[in-house]
């Protein structure tokens, strides 16, 4: 050291700091410098001993692995997620198709319970689900004939059994089809008291 004061020794107050000025030369020359030697160092090819790949077949590696890494990359941040967008909103879209069924059958079961609470709709569904008859009536169940097939062996007394039944099947047909829907038997009969 020479002689004189060491300015980096002199305390200084906290507040004060140097503004630099838009006309400080000092300043301007530092960053000016520091972007140069920024882009110099970019463009100044690099000492082969100093290169991380020396060989062109290992470059073309390298550069094959920066692709690699940089598509997966881009999947991850792009892809992936326009993906998984869509899936939501296929997803969405049956959620809502699900969702306009049940408020249908929602709105279906309000308009049969507002029918139910009226006594009308009340002694309707008694009569039709419990079988309830009002005092003047009586309750006559008719139950439907059954069609079983009649399959019966072929001979003697079986040909004969089965053309008697074949002849009033035939006779039960014509009336059926000659019957007027005033002639059928109503569920439930009124009784004179």
């Amino acid at each position: 050291m020479s002689g004189g004061h060491k300015t980096s020794a002199i305390p200084r107050p906290r507040g004060a700091r140097r503004v630099a000025s838009v006309d400080d030369p000092v300043r301007e020359g530092r960053g000016r410098r520091r972007r140069a030697k920024r882009r110099h160092d970019l463009t100044q090819p690099i000492a082969i001993e100093r290169q991380l790949v020396t060989t062109r077949r290992n470059r073309w590696v390298l550069a094959l692995l920066a692709v690699g890494v940089i598509g997966a990359l881009g999947a991850a941040l792009f892809v992936l997620p326009v993906q998984a967008w869509l899936r939501q909103q296929d997803d969405l879209d049956a959620k809502q198709a699900e969702l306009a069924v049940l408020d249908d059958a929602n709105n279906q079961l309000q308009q049969e319970n507002d029918r139910l609470q009226t006594p009308e709709g009340a002694k309707e569904a008694a009569r039709e689900q419990l079988g309830v008859t009002d005092e003047a009536e009586e309750r006559i169940s008719v139950l439907p004939g059954g069609a079983a097939p009649l399959t019966l062996p072929a001979g003697w007394p079986y040909d004969t059994v089965t053309q008697i039944i074949g002849a009033r099947a035939a006779i039960v047909a014509a009336a059926a089809q000659s019957a007027t829907p005033a002639s059928t038997v109503p569920v439930a009969a009124t009784v004179a008291p």
